[in-house]
């Protein structure tokens, strides 16, 4: 058997995957290279978001509701956010492949991984919260 894929892991590492692509900067020579690998890096996050939202919906969340019913706004509220995150990846690879890159498109890439990040901030809280165990965040 493989061993398990740890999402949260995997989230950060496209997040910081993306913001260094991002930091390069498109070169205003030739996007051609540089929009592809935008929309891997994309992809990456996508994947690693629905990994990662997969893993807390299989009971983790609804564990820490049982241990802690007060946090049923906070976990309704994340599983709230992991659909309008998941959506909102989708949507930006879209417009990569409809749509020239435009000059806003650094700028709604990096507010959708500064969303992802606060996501995942968001659901260690609640389960440190609910288990009242730290499960060692990035920085």
């Amino acid at each position: 058997m493989g061993e398990k894929t740890d999402w949260r892991t995997e989230l950060n590492k496209a997040g910081a995957d993306l913001q260094a692509l991002l930091s390069e900067g498109m070169p205003a020579d030739n996007p051609d290279d540089w929009v592809p690998r935008l929309e891997h890096s994309l992809a990456q996050l996508s994947r690693a978001l629905t990994g990662f939202c997969s893993d807390c919906d299989l009971g983790l969340y609804d564990d820490c509701i049982e241990l802690a019913p007060r946090l049923v706004p906070q976990v309704n509220k994340i599983r709230a956010e992991q659909v309008q995150l998941q959506a909102s990846v989708q949507q930006q690879i879209e417009r990569l492949h409809s749509q020239e890159p435009t000059p806003g498109l650094r700028r709604s890439v990096v507010d959708l991984v500064h969303r992802v990040d606060q996501l995942n901030h968001h659901a260690v809280d609640v389960v440190y919260s609910a288990y009242d165990t730290d499960l060692g965040g990035p920085g």
